[in-house]
């Protein structure tokens, strides 16, 4: 196939000529800056792509924020070009990034850059390319210096370089896109670029290596399909010709088994009792304290952030009163959601006693049956319930909403109405009954059918919500009553495409392979595309779901179980960038166990389970303080402030309480004939429907301060089934290694006698005839292990992080300094500190200097800050008290990774 001078947009396989005689030179140029932030990237100077206007960001941009002063952009080339003209479009977004005052165009002459001869200035103009014309050069290197407001940073969106007719000949720039997995017999979307100046030239798709034979639909076509014939490691090359010039460029394919047919099935959270050291003190300072909390912020009739004043005007309008305008975000109905889930499940959590549980659950019923009514009063005669669309009059479903959060709290609520009705069992449907018309509503109104529209909300939600609806509705009603909502479910997940990577509606779905955008937006997707995998086993989405595990897991996730470095808009950065000034938002780590729970139950495999405990423990566990009264939004490795307790992006504040508490869901996922135990928790729980019949399992475990777990099996009635009992690995992820090993298992008993099970997908696998009584004991094994970070994270290199179990720990200036180093052959002892923060499992030895270590939990990090003397009011960024918060030091206050000093591989 011949291909003319590419402007290089994503996946095109036909491209268009330029339309001016000159041909740019930086499309074949290497652009590098002196600095650039986080969320944009030297590679938008030269992609090609044409910008809209000079606020518009979405199809890419250069900038450095929060630099001031002179910074410079710089092309080069591997061969001498000749020009006199260059076109610059500035990037301008209202904000931190805005206009320069000049710049000033450099050349390489072979020992040092100097200035281009121009009669005339770069201009600065908004919406258009700004040109500079000047004294012919031959050179390799360009740079352009910019000279910022001294108030603001600069940025650009596209900067060409046109040739005067003399430059060389260059190969073509070929990129094949993202390294990725697909499931055997499923095809692979290549989306290959190529960039040529003028002229036309020929590409080739071909394979270099692998197990089997690959097969392309055209292996001429940029954007070809793939199939393989056999599981392993391919690598495929895209291979360009334009005369004597050719480039190459490779992918890696890994072909993987799909999922077995059948997948299991959830345990929705029912009432229970928690018999734990660790999660009775947790469990009870959000039922008492935190829960409570957030109940009287939403209450509260001036909350700016928006709460119950916005169902209680809502309402009036529907009665044709006299209504206020919507208060605080267009998503504001999403805290109440969230906190009505949390309270739904806390009254699960039995007190055993308790009075402070009792009162508290008492002022909790009250809650509900105050808010539910004003819910079902805010709520449309068809069902429709977003709150700012009625008070607005907003048309539903609009391209021109897309980012006002329809499906993002329609999807909040009916996840709700399915605690409620687990809660009530089924006895009050006030909720569900709301939920189902909520989405009537959605089914009448989108969908492929005749007078239905395609649309896709750009906060995700409602996709996962749909399908755990649906599978509740088929549940309870049977018929297949629930599958219109899951088949909603796909659908607006296939409606995205066209839009942005911050969104994931960049690309279709199925052609996503790299965890890209907005965390919290990514990890709901990702799960909502896990549950459409597995209820209709599409092969495009078992694949791109895997492509998706394996770059999160492998490339961009923090030890503590979190995502988001922060490098793009509350999102993630590169591969392997995992900055220690995380971002890992809150809501991303309930986002990602949503995920990986999914993929336990697709793949029946206890890896997912083993990171699913990691991010619980770690990065949301140690969200709330120890009281219940503070939170984190951010939840990076090196801490510096302590928590707050509200934000002025409350999104997680009712998510948090509701996954912490969502145990029994994350502890067993079953089948007909098959129970499997993912968590190890001191609890009481009952699992219905396995083999005909109920199971009360009972864990009596101090876990994870001990290895030593007893479980008792009392089914209702005797029966034959299988348990299958997680057996821990601590290295799931590609990303880190711990030393010494301590996965598996040291003793397995039944009923006293020792036993070997066999060992299949991470499970201990145990079947018999099953009868109350049975008892089941295990010893993990639990040890102080190091974590090493791969080399190819820069912010690990030299250093090493601690765990014990599932828990990574931290450093933290309340008991040493943190600039000191840990000596690779340093002696690590636990040790059980009952009066330090509730009773804690601590890390005791010494540094290199002799001096105490202790190390400490991670998800008690920063809990004694605001009792640090000469401590006063702190906040957070968003958060009550306003501004960036209050530091009591220059340094962190807690650190995961310290350097190591001397060489670990002789210890």
């Amino acid at each position: 196939m011949k291909i003319e001078a590419t402007l290089a947009l994503l996946c095109l396989c036909t491209v268009t000529a330029m339309a001016d005689s000159a041909a740019n030179l930086a499309l074949v140029a290497k652009p590098s800056t002196s600095y650039h932030s986080g969320d944009t990237t030297p590679t938008a100077l030269n992609d090609g792509i044409e910008p809209r206007r000079s606020d518009y960001r979405d199809q890419g941009c250069y900038g450095n924020w929060p630099k001031r002063g002179t910074e410079w952009v710089q092309y080069d080339w591997i061969k001498p070009i000749s020009t006199d003209e260059i076109s610059v479009y500035w990037w301008d977004d209202h904000q931190g990034v805005r206009l320069p005052e000049g710049g000033q165009l450099l050349y390489w002459n072979g020992t040092e850059f100097v200035p281009v001869k121009a009669a005339g200035k770069l201009d600065v103009v908004r919406d258009a390319y700004n040109t500079l014309k000047f004294e012919k050069i031959t050179t390799t290197k360009l740079r352009l210096e910019i000279n910022s407001d001294p108030n603001f940073s600069t940025g650009i969106l596209e900067w060409k370089v046109f040739d005067s007719g003399e430059s060389p000949v260059f190969p073509p720039q070929v990129k094949t896109g993202v390294d990725r997995s697909v499931v055997l017999n499923g095809k692979t979307y290549l989306s290959g670029t190529i960039k040529t100046l003028k002229g036309e030239c020929s590409a080739q798709w071909r394979k270099l290596s692998g197990p089997g034979w690959v097969s392309f639909d055209d292996p001429n076509k940029l954007d070809a399909t793939a199939t393989f014939s056999e599981p392993g490691t391919y690598v495929l090359e895209l291979v360009a010709k334009q005369g004597s010039e050719s480039s190459t460029s490779t992918l890696q394919v890994q072909v993987v088994d799909g999922p077995p047919a059948q997948n299991l099935h959830p345990v929705d959270t029912m009432p229970y009792t928690i018999d734990s050291p660790l999660w009775n003190q947790r469990a009870k300072a959000i039922i008492v304290n935190w829960i409570p909390h957030c109940i009287a912020k939403i209450s509260d009739p001036d909350l700016p952030e928006g709460g119950i004043n916005n169902l209680i005007e809502t309402a009036k309008k529907l009665r044709g009163e006299p209504a206020k305008d919507h208060k605080g975000y267009v998503f504001s109905n999403a805290w109440i959601y969230n906190t009505i889930e949390s309270i739904c499940i806390a009254l699960m959590v039995d007190p055993q006693g308790d009075e402070e549980i009792i009162a508290s659950q008492k002022a909790m019923k009250q809650t509900l049956e105050e808010w539910i009514p004003l819910i079902l009063d805010a709520q449309e005669p068809d069902g429709y319930l977003q709150t700012v669309f009625t008070l607005r009059d907003w048309p539903r479903w609009s391209p021109e909403h897309r980012e006002d959060h329809e499906g993002y709290v329609a999807g909040y609520y009916l996840e709700a109405a399915v605690s409620h009705y687990m809660l009530t069992g089924g006895k009050d449907l006030r909720m569900y009954n709301s939920a189902k018309k909520l989405a009537d509503c959605w089914v009448s109104h989108i969908g492929p059918e005749p007078g239905k529209q395609k649309w896709y909300d750009g906060h995700q939600d409602m996709e996962m919500a749909l399908v755990r609806f649906g599978r509740f509705v088929n549940t309870v009603e049977g018929g297949g009553k629930g599958d219109q909502y899951i088949a909603l479910a796909k659908f607006l997940l296939d409606c995205r495409e066209g839009g942005s990577e911050y969104d994931q509606s960049h690309v279709p779905v199925i052609e996503q392979y790299e965890a890209v955008g907005h965390a919290v937006r990514a990890s709901y997707t990702y799960a909502g595309m896990s549950d459409v995998a597995m209820e209709t086993h599409d092969i495009d989405y078992q694949s791109a779901v895997m492509s998706l595990y394996d770059n999160m897991i492998n490339r961009k996730y923090y030890v503590t179980g979190g995502i988001g470095s922060g490098e793009t808009s509350e999102g993630f950065g590169p591969d392997y960038s995992l900055r220690h000034e995380a971002y890992c938002e809150s809501c991303s780590s309930c986002g990602l166990i949503f995920f990986e729970h999914k993929l336990n139950m697709a793949y029946h495999n206890a890896r997912y389970a083993d990171l699913y405990e990691e991010t619980l423990y770690n990065a949301l566990l140690g969200s709330l303080d120890m009281e219940g009264e503070n939170f984190y939004y951010q939840n990076p490795l090196t801490a510096h402030g302590a928590r707050y307790p509200w934000h002025g992006c409350p999104c997680c504040v009712g998510n948090i309480p509701r996954v912490l508490l969502m145990l029994p869901t994350w502890t067993y996922v079953k089948d007909a004939d098959d129970l499997y135990m993912n968590m190890f928790l001191g609890s009481t729980i009952t699992v219905p429907g396995i083999a005909g019949t109920d199971v009360e399992m009972v864990q009596k475990t101090a876990y994870p301060w001990s290895g030593h777990v007893d479980l008792t099996v009392n089914p209702e009635k005797t029966g034959i089934f299988t348990l299958h009992i997680r057996i821990p690995n601590h290295e799931v992820s590609e990303l880190y290694t711990t030393v010494p090993e301590a996965n598996g298992v040291v003793t397995i008993s039944l009923n006293g006698q020792r036993i070997m099970p066999p060992i299949e997908n991470g499970y201990a696998v145990i079947k018999r005839k099953w009868k109350k009584g049975d008892k089941i004991s295990l010893e993990l094994p639990m040890v102080v292990q190091r974590v090493y970070g791969d080399e190819k994270i820069a912010a690990t290199r030299g250093q090493v992080a601690l765990r014990y179990g599932p828990l990574v720990y931290t450093f933290e200036s309340a008991d040493q300094a943190l600039n000191k180093t840990l000596a690779a052959d340093a002696v690590l002892t636990p040790v059980w500190k009952k009066d330090l923060l509730g009773g804690i499992l601590g890390i005791e030895g010494k540094w290199s200097d002799g001096t105490d270590l202790l190390a400490i939990p991670y998800y008690a990090r920063c809990n004694r800050i605001g009792q640090m003397p000469g401590e006063g009011s702190f906040g957070g960024p968003g958060a009550e008290g306003g501004g960036e918060g209050v530091r009591r030091h220059n340094g962190p206050a807690s650190k995961v990774w310290v350097e190591e000093a001397g060489d670990r591989n002789e210890k």
